[in-house]
């Protein structure tokens, strides 16, 4: 075992652990980031959309907020959106000084654009990999020490219990390659590993978290339609430049369908919105679904096979011979793995969660700020914000806090835990495990349209998957990581599927087939979960202080949900 002692331990290397490190790395010199990969080459921040909220000098924030709120459906921390529209600016300029270069309008300015749901908001598209490699050379260059291949799975704390009643000490973890053991004792700990389905990633930072006593919150707005892709078979992201260039949607008859699900935004709502509707006419019979640029004139086609966003992808496929300009291309979207973008660890405007000693930025957070899901763009901007916030006060922590002592006997009794797979002689494999998990969720009922019945299976399911998942097999340490991640997914699944059973409107992702409406009468509230002393699941909603922020509904009744509800209940 190698043991360390850093003042700031920084767990996720993405966008928003970048931001945390550098941050933190500018109050104390004593700051370590790991992660479970390579930065700037993995994770969710590199292979993104790449389109960041970005608002200027020139904008009405009170707007821009108003904006947010509501197409959050009002679940939005509205501290949190201020912070986030105040602070964001000052990020990309940042970045921009960093070396970041942005796409410019014929004045010469950064161009602003719209994008996944936006109406008076913009944002900007960076190339995700010169975003990442940016932040990369800025470590580099500061001296911030990289610990890569490594991931952690578990949180110390100073009384070596799990729930604490004491305060984060830091971390174990281990090479996912060679095996080593690495024990980290921090001041504070920042949590930026992502989420749930992120690129692989199976809600590490959530499990360790929970299972220290962190508070977890709004989970239950985990969603079924994140990938989509070309005929079938090529995945693709930036959907926001896609929006921005003017892409249609049609039908196999040729009909431009959003009409008659979003009239105002049409093509350019958000993904689950265009999900919904895709799945809705595949359901009356007109699938397969096409995304068709044919009408756009020579400078927007030329825009779509040579911006950063779309110019490997479109390219690639053009290769194979399919070509945007000739023909539409078919699109698909698909259920399966569930995948967390809004919900997640609880954390105020500081990034602090309910542990002494324990920050998170990014995925992890939930990104409060986002209610249900709000606009493009909002994912990024939190990441660049909370992972300053976390690093700035995660290092005031430490200074001011100094660095309390691990337990020994927790560190040998979570290494042992971690290890068990490698020992055990019977059970499943981690990909056997994840295929039997993903079989059950995938069908339209669990994934997308849910009732009682339905949730209730899924939670008499996850009580087997636990226990499944505490005898996995791994035969090296590369299947070790992936035993380590299925029982965090396991966990995630039950966190999510818990909070859809008390969640009992539709709202956002939360589709409840026997309550089909918004319900702003008893359900403007946030769901909150968490282990007690005896690690028992604990669950209760908190009404979101409506009271005290400047936007709220102009009504508080039920509103019917417009969805293709499924005729047989």
């Amino acid at each position: 075992m190698t043991q360390m002692q850093y003042d700031v331990l920084v767990i996720g290397g993405g966008l928003a652990g970048c931001w945390a490190a550098l941050r933190a790395g500018e109050l104390t010199d004593k700051v370590l980031l790991v992660d479970i990969a390579t930065v700037s080459k993995s994770g969710s921040s590199s292979f993104s959309g790449a389109g960041i909220l970005m608002p200027d000098e020139t904008d009405d924030l009170d707007i821009w907020q108003k904006e947010i709120v509501e197409k959050g459906q009002f679940l939005n921390d509205q501290d949190w959106v201020r912070v986030m529209l105040e602070e964001q600016s000052l990020r990309m300029a940042d970045m921009g000084r960093w070396g970041l270069t942005f796409e410019l309008d014929d004045r010469g300015k950064v161009l602003r654009h719209v994008g996944l749901n936006h109406d008076t908001t913009r944002i900007v598209t960076v190339d995700s990999h010169e975003m990442m490699e940016v932040l990369r050379r800025q470590l580099e260059a500061r001296g911030i020490p990289i610990l890569e291949r490594t991931m952690m799975t578990r949180l110390l704390t100073s009384d070596g219990r799990s729930p604490t009643a004491g305060t984060v000490v830091g971390a174990t973890g281990f090479h996912i390659r060679t095996g080593e053991v690495f024990s980290v004792n921090a001041g504070a700990t920042v949590i930026a590993s992502g989420s749930v389905g992120s690129l692989g990633g199976c809600g590490e930072g959530l499990n360790m978290a929970y299972l220290a006593g962190a508070k977890i919150f709004n989970v239950e707005f985990a969603r079924a339609f994140d990938k989509s892709g070309f005929e079938g078979k090529y995945m693709h992201v930036h959907l926001n430049t896609y929006q921005r260039l003017g892409m249609r949607l049609i039908n196999k008859n040729g009909e431009r369908f959003m009409v008659r699900y979003l009239p105002d935004l049409m093509e350019r709502g958000k993904r689950e919105d265009l999900g919904l509707a895709i799945v809705s006419e595949g359901m009356q019979g007109r699938a397969p679904i096409y995304m068709d640029l044919r009408h756009l004139d020579e400078n927007h086609m030329n825009k779509l096979y040579t911006l950063p966003s779309t110019t490997r992808v479109v390219n690639a496929l053009k290769e194979e011979g399919i070509d945007f300009r000739t023909r539409p291309v078919e699109y698909v979207v698909t259920s399966g793995p569930i995948t967390m973008r809004c919900g997640g660890i609880k954390i105020n405007t500081f990034a602090e969660t309910n542990l002494p000693g324990l920050y998170v930025a990014g995925e992890a957070s939930g990104f409060p700020g986002h209610g249900t899901y709000s606009v493009g763009g909002v994912n990024l901007a939190l990441c660049c914000v909370e992972g300053y916030r976390a690093g700035e006060f995660a290092a005031r922590y430490a200074r001011e806090n100094g660095r309390r002592q691990v337990v020994p006997r927790q560190i040998k009794a979570l290494v042992a835990q971690t290890f068990s797979p490698l020992k055990a002689r019977a059970g499943l494999t981690p990909g056997a495990l994840c295929e039997e998990i993903d079989k059950s969720l995938s069908p339209a009922r669990v994934a997308v349209f849910r009732d009682a019945a339905t949730i209730r299976t899924i939670l008499e399911h996850v009580t087997e998957w636990k226990e499944q998942a505490a005898r996995l097999q791994a035969t090296d340490h590369h299947e070790l990581m992936k035993a380590n991640r299925m029982a965090s997914y396991v966990q995630a699944v039950a966190l999510i599927f818990r909070a859809n059973l008390m969640r009992e409107e539709t709202r956002g992702n939360n589709i409840r087939v026997d309550f089909p409406y918004k319900d702003n009468i008893d359900w403007l509230k946030w769901v909150i979960q968490w282990a007690d002393e005896e690690r028992k699941p604990r669950i209760g909603a908190v009404p979101v202080p409506l009271y005290r922020y400047p936007v709220r509904p102009k009504e508080y009744t039920r509103i019917p949900a417009n969805l293709p509800f499924p005729k047989n209940q």
